[in-house]
């Protein structure tokens, strides 16, 4: 007798589709067949011969709980989650207290105990002060990744200048850990920013050119040179040119352990956006110009891209729009975690890339390269039930009254997508349906990577 019976869908791997039924037990996938008419279950809940994906694992979210929970809590962004097919997310390491050693590890995982929709896994941080406990970090939790910053990024996470992050990716490669590289050239970022500010330019485009796509491009090139050197693993997170692609899939076919990840920003605006959605364009790497935007997609489409993450990071509408005439005044980052999927569905309506790509980027690639596989990642038997049933034929409008995300705004308000999840699965049990949140809170768990 099986808990649930998902029947009548077509299920989608990262090699094809076919039409099958998911049966689960005990939050596990216990059978897939194609013909469910002798088996048993306490529910049966019909697809409607919709496309059934695993659950979306969104590798870089910000969840600003602990600590700045005006701007997100752990309620509505597990929510948010739920409805863009997430079923695993994964928590970046910047908040009230930085997670930089053991203690703000189970601090934070005992925070986000009971609160949540969708499950979930949480990142340490490398920063300028904490080489003494990195090791530990990684060897005694189950952290998914070390996140470090080569430029900026806040007060309370100073990024690693050359020397701490080599010694940094010294550590993690005698662990086997993964790093996540922010690459952008700080000093190059600071020299074009003052010079902007002395010509008083405080528009959205100033902010854009004070980060030059080759201030990424030469971090990634040294952070690179780094990982050759020191043998240690990292995801290049929010790639934003094409030229940085190529770089990491150039250093991936001469043995580097390097892999690249994008986020669906930069695969739907465009510069000269920041003309009329000014601060809600703000983030970093900013958007590059528009022929850049087909090579991301282009690439992506070749397989130079390994993951697409959301880099959710919201802030409040205060602090986001109320400095309209002085860009510098506004904090980078926006939410993004019920948009990852509508962008890429739409792409797939659209002929530009398939659902077998989409599966590889947001879910399956993610699961291995973070040690999540087999427990996330596929449609397979003994995989947690995690999966997302998609409409790609419902075509509609993303609007204030779908947003379940506490920040208030987005930039993709006002944009229209074909493809939408429709009904999101974590561990074999509906969390989302139709418009609404009907999964309890607190059946989100949090997963540790293999260790």
């Amino acid at each position: 007798m099986l808990d649930k019976l998902y029947l009548n869908g077509i299920i989608v791997t990262n090699i094809g589709k076919y039409p099958g039924s998911i049966g689960v037990k005990d939050g596990k996938i216990a059978v897939i067949t194609q013909d469910a008419s002798d088996l048993a279950a306490k529910e049966v809940i019909d697809c409607g011969g919709r496309f059934i994906l695993p659950g979306f694992i969104d590798g870089h979210i910000h969840p600003c709980d602990p600590g700045t929970t005006h701007r997100e809590d752990f309620e509505h962004l597990t929510s948010a989650m739920a409805a863009g097919g997430i079923t695993t997310g994964m928590m970046m390491p910047m908040n009230v207290p930085v997670i930089v050693d053991t203690k703000t590890f189970e601090y934070t995982k005992q925070v986000y105990e009971g609160r949540g929709y969708v499950d979930y896994t949480i990142h340490g941080a490398a920063i300028s002060t904490n080489l003494n406990t990195v090791d530990s970090l990684w060897r005694e939790t189950g952290a998914t990744a070390i996140k470090m910053f080569m430029c900026f990024s806040t007060d309370d996470a100073p990024f690693v200048n050359d020397e701490e992050m080599y010694a940094h990716l010294e550590i993690l490669a005698k662990n086997g850990g993964l790093a996540l590289i922010h690459c952008e050239n700080d000093g190059l970022i600071r020299k074009t920013e003052r010079e902007l500010k002395e010509q008083n330019l405080t528009d959205g485009m100033a902010y854009n050119a004070s980060h030059p796509d080759y201030a990424e491009v030469e971090a990634i090139g040294r952070a690179i040179l780094y990982l050759r050197k020191t043998g240690a693993r990292a995801v290049i997170v929010h790639v934003s040119t094409a030229e940085g692609l190529r770089m990491i899939h150039k250093a991936q076919e001469e043995g580097v352990q390097v892999w690249a990840e994008t986020c669906p920003h930069y695969l739907t605006f465009i510069d000269e956006d920041m003309k009329t959605l000014g601060a809600r364009l703000k983030f970093s790497p900013p958007m590059r110009g528009k022929t850049n935007r087909q090579e991301l997609w282009e690439l992506l489409e070749k397989g130079y891209v390994q993951t697409v993450a959301s880099d959710h990071c919201p802030f409040s509408a205060e602090e986001k729009l109320s400095s309209p005439d002085n860009i510098w005044n506004v904090p980078n980052g926006i939410p993004g975690v019920q948009t990852l999927a509508p962008v890429l569905l739409n792409a797939v309506s659209q002929g530009k890339i398939s659902l077998e790509k989409v599966v590889e980027l947001t879910s399956l690639n993610a699961a291995r390269i973070y040690g999540l596989y087999p427990q996330k990642g596929a449609l397979q038997v003994g995989s947690d039930a995690d999966f997302v049933v998609v409409d790609m034929d419902l075509e509609k409008e993303y609007t204030e009254q779908d947003n379940l995300s506490k920040c208030p705004w987005s930039p993709y308000f006002g944009l229209v997508f074909k493809g939408w999840p429709v009904m999101t699965v974590c561990r074999g049990e509906v969390v989302y349906q139709n418009g609404k949140i009907v999964g309890k809170k607190g059946h989100g768990k949090y997963i540790s990577r293999t260790l």
